[in-house]
């Protein structure tokens, strides 16, 4: 078969997607599944209809995480400052002798933290069915005293 376009694809697919489907379909939910429906009415005329399923898609919102309190712990902060420390005390015309040394001051303690972490959530989608794909009996409209499917599809 040869697809000038891609919706031609699609629609062929599509259509064999349903045939299949109706091919496959439980058929004794339409009577006794023969050609004729149940308790048919004289002088009237009928069409068999395939029903697709119904679906009904339903967005759930899940806890994914709950809740729940943390600690954290903060290292303390410290700066270096520096300060003169006398090494040798001045004695008999010997200046003293002072040392540039560097010794970490606390600036802020260590502490430890607590927060609660907000609950998580997540989307879950289920499909649910409303109606199972079945066939059915229309009554239409009759064309003359018997009406036969045209053969021009």
């Amino acid at each position: 078969m040869d697809f000038k376009h891609k919706t031609d694809f699609r629609r062929a697919t599509a259509t064999a997607a349903a045939l299949l489907a109706v091919m496959a379909a439980d058929v004794s939910v339409a009577g006794d599944g023969g050609d004729c429906p149940p308790n048919p009415e004289p002088g009237k005329c009928y069409e068999k209809v395939y029903l697709p399923a119904q679906y009904e898609d339903q967005a759930e919102q899940v806890l994914d995480q709950p809740a729940r309190v943390e600690t954290r712990t903060i290292e303390a902060v410290y700066r270096l400052q520096q300060k003169e420390v006398l090494v040798r005390q001045a004695s008999a015309g010997a200046p003293a002798v002072y040392k540039t040394v560097s010794e970490p001051v606390l600036v802020t303690p260590a502490r430890v933290e607590r927060y609660t972490a907000p609950a998580t959530y997540r989307l879950v989608m289920t499909r649910r069915v409303l109606r199972e794909a079945s066939f059915d009996w229309r009554t239409i409209a009759c064309e003359g005293p018997a009406r036969r499917p045209s053969a021009s599809h």
